[in-house]
């Protein structure tokens, strides 16, 4: 297109000048033409003149000239487009495609190795403001060497350089190193074009010390480089190329932001805090250093600074390149009609950006858009067919989508790209939870344990033997997570991980005494999420020991909390807690209340996201089912339990899991009902079912000891003796530590005593 312009601009010179050459310079030599006005004194001195003398003037033929107007329209159609093109116009058709490859250390100590990689990205996001060139990002590069299967190569040279350049159709290639003399650097650059590996430019640039690098020669660097690349940058004003308004003011923080991102992908969440950490200190403006600390730590549990950190990223996104700028936008809005706009604008204006895509997907994913979430993913897929985290996003999406087939196929092919990292076998020990086989999901998740002891499956591993109700493995595995957890978010969750369990299995004082620790340590971490959920737990456990208005104020101050995080979420949250509050209503009696919560949950289910539809939906159903059961309406109750569908476990995380697996109750309202018919068989095999793990069910909630109790009250008012030995056994083995004063226990003794006694 250069060309093209260059050569309409010569002939629109071209044929001016000839244009007014022939048709006005000439005729006007040959007298065909002359100056339509007369000047007065000439016109006086021929009037002075005899008759005679007076010049004649013949009457000449006007010739007609018909290319005049031919050649005129040209001129100023040429003219028109050019002006057009040339000024009007902000970007051409096509930007120029260029490459920034792997500089070489000339300077003879290793401790510059690090600049080999951060003067090409500093380069690469300098040249990325301009509107005329398309520069390939590191991460593309390095997408194409592992299609390549040359991932663990460290450095690209000119023969690999020139390699990917043919591969992702790039026309310019950037070679270049440097090198120091005292306290001078010098970086030396060649830009080459592709096709004919002729040079371009050399150009260079030095200054004192490594800080030079960003405050002089990037920018100097990036100048001569685009203006050797593109005329629009050396005719149409070039771009203000200056990397320190859009990155960092210092080389090292750049270095550690690098090494913090890798560890962040990697799910490495502690690692990449300490990089990122040292990254903003050494320069406290750097946004997209924020944007992943922010990331790091809600990955750790620590809310309060996570948020600060993303709002000094929104803060330093002017400082920022417009991609990143809309990776802030994206990451910190909270409104999701207006982060879905953002992310497509990002995906629209950077289609090769594998990140934007990957996000995109997980817009979708978390909405139940399965196939559009699909398709965001293999788009990101096709850049980069290595590309971990989307490998593992698909991997969800299929066990989700119940092709565990192509889930396990695509855990291992994360596997297999992701040599050393610990999340390959995290996730493949949710798929195995999922499946059912908890044995190999125990197993996955002791090999991630075993490459990343802090990686946080502890809990996971607790949970599968509280599945198996073997609690006194779980609790050592909470104790394990505890002592591992490596910040004060984390040790929240670790805690209320063992207060959970001590709920479980009747300690109540010790959970409700424990919890203080929690609230401290979310506290510390400005995790109100850890204190939102605390107070949902002693709810529960003022309401299993009658205490109903202790319950309510701890579900009132709960839900507060939980408003106030996800304000988005508030017609979901509205819904469960008057689920909570109904349930509460019909154990004081007041029906009519119950039946007012019910109408509410109803009338908010339609606003509610697919995601947590089903939740809601539940709940409908269980205090539908239990109103009728107090309005002794059994037989509608029995018919509207029998359609209830049980929960599918949502995924392995601690939130999740710990709200899917109360209130517990819930669980039994169809045995209730048919106890309350005084159909025992029914009562006895409900629970029967309720107390056996199924695998080939997709419910994976624990437990509950109390079904043990309840059990053997039935099998012993029906005469099932041994069976009901049996289940006492259980219920107190499991309650050994439960506190001395709670009925059921007291009960449990008390009959299993006599039922020995008589056998």
């Amino acid at each position: 297109m250069e060309v093209v312009f260059l050569l309409l601009t010569i002939v629109a010179i071209l044929a001016t000048t000839i244009f007014g050459f022939l048709q006005v310079v000439i005729p006007f030599i040959k007298g065909e033409v002359r100056f339509s006005k007369r000047f007065p004194y000439v016109e006086a001195v021929e009037k002075a003149l005899p008759a005679a003398k007076r010049p004649h003037r013949r009457k000449k033929k006007k010739k007609r000239r018909p290319l005049i107007p031919i050649f005129a329209v040209a001129v100023v159609v040429i003219i028109i487009v050019l002006i057009k093109a040339l000024v009007l116009q902000t970007t051409p058709a096509q930007p120029k495609p260029i490459a920034v490859i792997t500089f070489k250390n000339r300077t003879g100590e290793s401790s510059f190795d690090y600049l080999c990689e951060a003067i090409p990205n500093l380069l690469i996001t300098n040249l990325e403001q301009s509107r005329y060139l398309s520069v390939m990002t590191w991460e593309r590069m390095h997408d194409l060497l592992k299609a390549m299967g040359k991932d663990d190569v460290k450095s690209v040279d000119e023969d690999l350089g020139f390699e990917l350049c043919y591969m992702e159709g790039i026309q310019v290639i950037i070679l270049g190193s440097f090198t120091k003399a005292g306290d001078m650097f010098v970086t030396d650059v060649k830009v080459l074009d592709v096709t004919t590996k002729k040079i371009l430019k050399t150009t260079s640039s030095k200054g004192e010390g490594v800080a030079s690098i960003l405050k002089i020669q990037v920018d100097e660097l990036s100048r001569d480089i685009s203006k050797s690349v593109s005329i629009y940058e050396r005719t149409i004003g070039p771009t203000k190329l200056r990397v320190t308004d859009v990155t960092t003011t210092s080389v090292e923080a750049y270095n550690y932001f690098l090494r913090g991102r890798d560890d962040f992908e990697k799910y490495y969440y502690d690692d990449a805090r300490r990089f990122l950490e040292k990254a903003v200190e050494l320069d406290s403006t750097f946004a997209s250093a924020y944007l992943y600390l922010a990331k790091a730590y809600h990955g750790l549990g620590n809310v309060k600074a996570g948020n600060e950190a993303y709002e000094k990223a929104k803060v330093f996104s002017a400082k920022a390149t417009e991609k990143e700028r809309l990776y802030i936008e994206a990451a910190t809005e909270k409104n999701s009609e207006e982060k879905f706009r953002i992310l497509k604008e990002l995906t629209k204006k950077y289609s090769k950006e594998k990140r934007a895509l990957s996000d995109l997907g997980d817009y979708y994913y978390g909405r139940k858009l399965y196939s559009e979430a699909l398709q965001e993913y293999n788009r990101a897929l096709e850049l980069d067919p290595n590309y971990g985290s989307v490998i593992n996003s698909l991997a969800y999406l299929y066990a989700d989508m119940g092709n565990f087939e192509k889930a396990i196929e695509y855990f291992q092919r994360y596997a297999s790209v992701s040599p050393g990292d610990a999340n390959p076998f995290d996730s493949m020990g949710d798929l195995y939870v999922i499946m059912g086989d908890l044995d190999a999901a125990i197993a996955k998740y002791k090999e991630a344990l075993e490459v990343k002891p802090d990686f946080g499956s502890d809990w996971k591993i607790a949970y599968i033997y509280a599945l198996k109700e073997d609690y006194t493995e779980a609790m050592k595995w909470v104790d394990q997570f505890i002592l591992k957890a490596p910040s004060p978010g984390r040790k929240a969750e670790a805690y209320l991980w063992k207060d959970y369990y001590n709920y479980w299995l009747g300690s109540l004082d010790q959970c409700l005494e424990n919890l203080d620790r929690v609230q401290e340590l979310a506290e510390e971490a400005g995790s109100e999420w850890w204190n939102a959920f605390s107070d949902l737990l002693i709810g529960y456990a003022y309401y299993d020991q009658g205490k109903l208005e202790l319950s309510r104020q701890n579900y009132k101050n709960s839900f507060a909390l939980f408003v106030k995080i996800y304000p988005s979420l508030k017609s979901y949250l509205t819904a469960a807690y008057n689920f909570h509050f109904g349930m509460l209503n019909l154990k004081e009696g007041q029906i009519d209340s119950a039946k007012s919560k019910l109408a509410q949950m109803k009338v908010l289910l339609p606003e509610i996201g697919p995601s947590l539809k089903d939740r809601i939906g539940y709940d409908c159903d269980v205090l539908h089912a239990e109103v009728l059961l107090v309005e002794d309406s059994v037989e509608t109750a029995i018919a509207a339990c029998e359609n209830i569908t049980p929960l599918e476990i949502p995924s392995m995380l601690s939130e999740e899991i710990l709200v899917y697996n109360l209130p517990f109750a819930a669980m039994a309202v169809l045995a209730k009902a048919y106890q309350q018919k005084g159909q025992l068989d029914k009562a006895i095999a409900e629970y029967e079912r309720l107390i056996t793990f199924d695998p080939s069910s997709k419910e994976r909630r624990l437990i509950p000891p109390r079904f043990h109790y309840t059990l053997a009250k039935l099998c012993e008012e029906k005469g099932v003796k041994t069976k009901a030995i049996e289940q006492y056994s259980k219920f107190l083995e499991i309650w050994k530590d439960a506190d001395k004063d709670l009925p059921e226990l007291i009960d449990a003794k008390k009959h299993l005593a006599r039922l020995k006694a008589a056998s």
